[in-house]
């Protein structure tokens, strides 16, 4: 910004309105200490009493300065609730010198003792600050003396001189809320978009216009009361994507007399300054030092196959991720020095390799679906928070990550199927669709022994492939072989007699795990009957879904299979008296289908589940058939045999 302007915006401040936090910072009463439980959500194991926010821009004659307050009062209902006494705050940074500033933090404790209140207050030792990515640092602190009953609050002030980062504002958290208030105070120059999201309505909104000296502020005034806890159910990405929240994106500053300035930008825009980047394109196009190291890397390979496979295997085997999401690289001579880097680090160093061996590697960014989704119609580099690479063979495109060594070549990791991604190219451009051709799949086959009744065994084989096989891979590798044997054998819920694992290092190849079973536990035997359900006890046992109405879409990031293959022999001297009906049912446009099956074959009892989740996204309005599928379908599995003494 320059002299002149701000000389003429001098008197131009945003800090005088009259929204106030409707709490006083250790202004705590003992009907808020003395509550027990929550009446409006017995199970929750704390509540937000109050919570306040506000969001304001202050000229001076020297800087324009972004401030956000906030003050939050937390009552702790059970022990799983004292959790909330650790607190962080993302600060964001560029560079090693510019970096957001916390100021005012506060933070307390309350407690009844003796019939008075007794407040703790938070010490600086317990105030620190850890890297969170390349952009952003966390302030984190811990409340002191919080157990069930207490009251905590805190309050700070940051302060930005990144305008663009105008603070969001969550109205719902994973415990309920009674009171959530946000003001944001928005000046005329500023050009905002602003959208919200989540399925709970406000109380009240209310927006005004204020003139200050020489412009006028637009102050927009939210309160949400009474707000439900958001309850997580299986098969969703982020939380951030569903809850109720209000967004903000600064798209264009226009100062009186100033030339206009592009905060948000287009996406074309981020492509072309990425692939102007020291830390990608440049990375990418650059790095001739690995020109060696690929000469080595495909020595003897003929193929273009061959190649990319032996470049993918190299870093894969070479460089371990840190665990952290990032579309950006550092000094690439260092990441292969260190070993080690985030998903930024070794997928670019994996494009630069691949460019240096003659191929044209195009780069994808994506949010992964911890991250949340993107709104493509809101350009801004925040919505992204990793990349991965493809390169075209023929008339087919490989899509590659380097970052699990657990997966094969050409499938991406899980987290990465999250819609679409942004195409960073020369030749090609926009969004594209992100989905896997790979399918999680999970197949139990079982042979079941009743001829000696009194000692009833059988053998089961669990073969895993697809996401399933990564999944068991990665655990194994993290636990080791004695812990992962110990889980699997819990997880069968029968008695293990006997257990082995094949192919942990294949990854080509399903997983396969096999399994000795004594079968006393789950056969009940009368004088003359037997009961026995044919799928033992792997079958699902209760419904994932048991919302009545489920607003957001279920996602399951890959397509589904779960077949079960169960051979049981009839002990001499009985008969079959019942035994389950086979049965069909079918999702609409045949996007779910559970087949069962059960026959009889001489003394042999045939019986065969398979669950087929066709498609990755069921929105909303499936919710309900959807869920009552899977009641029919766990229903039918629970289903039993009855066999009879011969009379």
């Amino acid at each position: 910004m320059r002299a002149p302007l701000l000389i003429l915006l001098l008197l131009l401040t945003l800090q005088s309105f009259c929204q106030k936090s409707p709490i006083k910072f250790g202004d705590i009463s003992t009907e808020e200490l003395n509550m027990k439980i929550y009446s409006k959500d017995s199970s929750a194991i704390a509540v937000v009493l109050a919570e306040y926010g506000k969001a304001y821009v202050s000229v001076t004659n020297v800087s324009a300065k972004l401030y956000f307050d906030k003050h939050v009062r937390i009552k702790i209902l059970k022990n799983d609730g004292t959790m909330f006494s650790n607190q962080d705050i993302l600060v964001s940074r560029q560079g090693s010198d510019a970096e957001e500033r916390i100021t005012n933090l506060k933070a307390s404790s309350y407690n009844l003792v003796n019939g008075k209140i007794e407040e703790t207050k938070l010490n600086k030792d317990a105030i620190y600050k850890e890297k969170f990515n390349r952009f952003a640092n966390l302030m984190k602190f811990s409340i002191p003396n919080v157990k069930v009953g207490s009251v905590i609050e805190y309050s700070y002030t940051l302060q930005s001189d990144f305008l663009s980062n105008f603070p969001n504002w969550e109205f719902q958290h994973e415990i309920p809320v009674i009171h959530s208030e946000y003001v944001a105070i928005i000046p005329e120059f500023f050009v905002m978009e602003k959208y919200a999201q989540g399925y709970v309505s406000p109380t009240t909104y209310d927006t005004k216009q204020k003139t200050q000296a020489n412009y006028y502020e637009t102050i927009h005034h939210w309160i949400y009361k009474d707000v439900p806890a958001f309850k997580p159910e299986p098969f969703m990405t982020s939380k951030d994507d569903y809850i109720s929240k209000m967004n903000f994106a600064l798209a264009y500053i226009n100062f009186p007399r100033e030339p206009s300035i592009e905060v948000m930008g287009t996406w074309d825009k981020l492509v072309n300054n990425l692939k102007e980047s020291e830390n990608f394109g440049k990375a990418i196009s650059g790095s001739g030092f690995l020109k060696k190291t690929v000469e080595t890397i495909i020595a003897g390979k003929t193929t273009d196959q061959e190649k990319i496979i032996a470049i993918h295997d190299y870093v894969k085997q070479n460089i371990e991720w840190d665990g952290q999401s990032d579309f950006y690289a550092d000094n690439l001579k260092e990441v292969l020095e260190k070993r080690k880097g985030t998903s930024g680090d070794i997928n670019i160093l994996m494009a630069s390799l691949l460019d240096k061996a003659g191929f044209t590697p195009e780069m994808i960014l994506l949010s992964t679906r911890d991250h949340g989704f993107v709104r493509t119609m809101y350009p801004m580099s925040r919505q992204l928070n990793y990349v991965v690479c493809r390169v075209k063979v023929g008339e087919n495109y490989i899509y590659l990550d380097a970052t699990e060594k657990f997966i094969p070549f050409n499938v991406l990791p899980e987290r990465c199927l999250n819609g679409q991604g942004l195409l960073v190219s020369n030749t090609n451009k926009g969004w594209i669709p992100i989905a896997s051709k790979t399918k999680s799949k999970r197949t139990y086959s079982a042979e079941i022994n009743l001829q000696q009744i009194d000692n009833p065994v059988g053998t089961i084989t669990k073969i895993s492939d697809g996401y399933f096989a990564h999944a068991a891979r990665r655990q194994y590798k993290i636990l080791g072989n004695e812990e992962y044997s110990k889980n699997a054998k819990t997880k069968l819920n029968l008695p293990v007699e006997d257990y082995l694992i094949e192919d942990t290092e294949v990854i080509e190849k399903p997983l396969k795990e096999t399994f000795k079973v004594n079968l006393n536990e789950v056969i009940t035997q009368g004088e003359d009957v037997i009961y026995l359900n044919p799928l033992l006890s792997l079958q699902l046992k209760q419904n994932p879904f048991k919302l009545e109405k489920r607003e957001y879409p279920v996602d399951f990031g890959s397509n589904q299979e779960e077949l079960f293959i169960v051979k049981i022999s009839i002990p001499d001297g009985y008969v079959v008296d019942e035994m389950p009906q086979s049965k069909v049912f079918i999702l609409p446009d045949k996007s779910g289908r559970f087949t069962y099956n059960a026959q009889q074959n001489g003394n042999v009892i045939n019986t065969m589940s398979n669950l087929q989740i066709n498609k990755t996204l069921y929105v909303g309005e499936e919710y309900i058939q959807l869920k009552e599928f899977y009641n029919q379908y766990i229903s039918k599995q629970n289903e039993q045999i009855v066999l009879k003494k011969k009379q």
